[in-house]
């Protein structure tokens, strides 16, 4: 039996109307308990989904108000629960009155959350489109409303159900051939599970890189870090974040994939990307990192140029009229290797920040320029791709990983192969919380408002 909850889900008074909601087992029997007309109608006679108007107590010197209610029967709500729904004046004083009379009849608050939480549970939304509830709520524009109802309307659960649902297969094909190893069921070769497992690879990269920056619900603003191989990027990420995250070598390509940090300073946080360097892709690893790099960069995600300041100047100037021109304007530049001599001169790129990832010079100042570059009011949104939250995208992201690393690794042995494909599953579903752990619901759902 699920308790009876209330919650307003309108704007708060004072207003022409407001809506209060009231959902679980016996819903409609304790809002009953208000109804004073005369004869007073029972709960039987009031039919589901059909809207009446009733009379309804608030102070017991005062005369009833009139609200308009509907009832919805269990499995016929939004929650799946039984409820229901009340419009009524919405002066505070009626407001209040008819609250404190719910409160008597045994019904409570609900908490932030709780009436999406438990449509998670019965099973009437994936945990996608629950979490895209408090995005809706935050978002300031049309085209961000369009992109969280895209959510809403199940093309993120649907686009993760398919992915799921293909490394399903692979994986009890893989499970039979082990298990049933003496009764001749043949598990894919490793040539056969790759051929398997990279159409679903395309699909996670193709999902990620239509991924936009939010601080909606938590998720963290992204810097992309671009430039030519050896321009300093991986230096310029360990500088940035004070931790040795990127391979850095005299070498040409040791970033082969993107390498992340998190930036952060009082309360603000920024995600930095260390995308490969632009260069002809020797093999077939580095090409598809290259490919996910241009997907990256066709987002709409700010991106640091990084630019080896002891360049010649003819040549980073052709570098940048060679930039595509819809990154101009979220480029920004930043001059690396300062300390070294024969950097260009004062007056070239001026815009452009001045750091030695090897002294330090520079670096404290660029770190609180990116924060504040990427500082955003609460709940904006852009474009309207699909979008990701912090959760979702971490998720998808590790799936990924865990996937690249099983068609690299794929020469191991299907029971390796197995291990990993299991790990990206289990992160890939925990996107639509079919394996979400308890602690990790609490978290999402704290942060919506009363009465959603």
């Amino acid at each position: 039996m699920e308790e009876v909850i209330f919650a307003l889900s309108s704007p708060p008074p004072p207003a022409p109307m407001v809506l209060l909601r009231l959902d679980g087992t016996a819903a409609a029997e304790r809002f009953m308990k208000l109804v004073v007309e005369s004869p007073t109608p029972r709960t039987e006679e009031m039919q589901p989904r059909v809207p009446r108007i009733v009379n309804l107590t608030w102070d017991e010197d005062a005369p009833p108000t009139p609200a308009l209610a509907v009832i919805w029967k269990r499995g016929s709500s939004w929650t799946g629960n039984e409820g229901v729904e009340v419009a009524l004046p919405g002066a505070t004083a009626i407001l209040d009155g008819v609250l404190a009379q719910l409160e008597q009849t045994g019904a409570r608050p609900a908490t932030p959350g709780e009436f999406t939480r438990r449509a998670f549970l019965n099973g009437r939304i994936d945990l996608s489109r629950a979490e895209s509830v408090a995005a809706l709520i935050e978002a300031e524009d049309r085209t961000a409303v369009a992109a969280v109802r895209r959510v809403l309307d199940g093309e993120m659960a649907s686009q993760i159900g398919s992915a799921a649902s293909k490394l399903l297969e692979v994986l009890a094909l893989l499970e039979a051939g082990l298990d049933f190893s003496e009764q001749e069921v043949q598990s894919p070769g490793s040539q056969q599970a790759r051929v398997l497992l990279e159409p679903i690879l395309t699909d996670l990269d193709q999902m990620l890189g239509a991924r936009q920056s939010s601080a909606v619900s938590g998720v963290i603003p992204r810097i992309l870090l671009w430039g030519k191989p050896n321009a300093g990027k991986s230096s310029l990420l360990n500088a940035l974040i004070g931790e040795e995250l990127a391979i850095v070598d005299a070498g040409a390509g040791t970033t082969t994939d993107a390498v992340r940090g998190v930036l952060g300073s009082s309360g603000r946080e920024v995600e930095i990307l260390d995308l490969p360097g632009e260069r002809v892709a020797e093999g077939e690893v580095e090409s598809r990192a290259q490919q996910r790099a241009q997907q990256l960069m066709d987002a709409d995600d700010p991106i640091l140029w990084v630019i080896d300041g002891s360049r010649d100047g003819v040549e980073i100037e052709q570098e940048q009229q060679s930039m595509p021109g819809e990154w101009r304007s979220r480029v920004r530049p930043v001059l690396t290797q300062c300390d070294r001599d024969g950097v260009v001169d004062e007056q070239f790129l001026q815009d452009a920040s001045r750091v030695s990832s090897r002294t330090g010079e520079g670096i404290d100042e660029l770190r609180q320029q990116l924060l504040a570059w990427c500082s955003r009011s609460s709940g904006q949104q852009r474009s309207d791709a699909l979008r990701f939250n912090a959760r979702q995208w971490q998720l998808v992201s590790t799936c990924r990983d865990r996937l690249s690393n099983a068609i690299a690794q794929a020469e191991a042995g299907p029971e390796l192969l197995v291990e990993d494909l299991r790990d990206a599953l289990h992160h890939l579903e925990e996107v639509t919380g079919e394996s979400t752990p308890e602690d990790v619901l609490d978290l999402i759902f704290s942060r919506f408002c009363l009465g959603k």
